[in-house]
């Protein structure tokens, strides 16, 4: 069923980058999301509000985005894990941090995601640009 989304974005670009940007939106409002809802102060063990599926909103958002970029197959892996890292740390400058754990817990997945995507995506260039240099 991706594959064959994939096969008829393929052949409107423009809709694919629609998709695409729709996907980095949902990613960021993810990241606001969680770091606002505080989802790791929830719960009678702890001080903060009672969980509810608004805590876990941003997991929702977080999956419909991560399949949109997905789907749409910008090529490359580096934005999604960026503009997770980013909005975190707009969103906790802002001053609107519902657990500071959660904010530690997603900047430090954000930039290990991001390393290893810059890795992935870079890898198969360099091995391209060494195999011509060897020819």
């Amino acid at each position: 069923m991706i594959h064959r989304l994939q096969q008829r974005l393929r052949r409107h670009p423009g809709a694919a980058r629609l998709v695409s940007v729709a996907g980095l939106l949902l990613i960021a409002a993810a990241a606001t999301t969680g770091v606002r809802s505080g989802v790791t102060a929830c719960g009678p063990q702890t001080a903060g509000p009672t969980c509810t599926v608004g805590n876990l909103g941003w997991l929702a958002l977080l999956a419909v985005g991560v399949l949109a970029a997905v789907v749409a197959g910008s090529g490359t892996l580096w934005p999604l894990p960026a503009i997770w890292t980013v909005a975190a740390l707009l969103s906790a400058a802002r001053g609107d941090v519902g657990s500071t754990t959660f904010l530690v817990v997603a900047v430090t997945l954000g930039a290990v995601a991001l390393g290893a995507a810059i890795w992935i995506d870079a890898t198969p260039r360099a091995r391209r640009r060494r195999a011509r240099r060897d020819e």
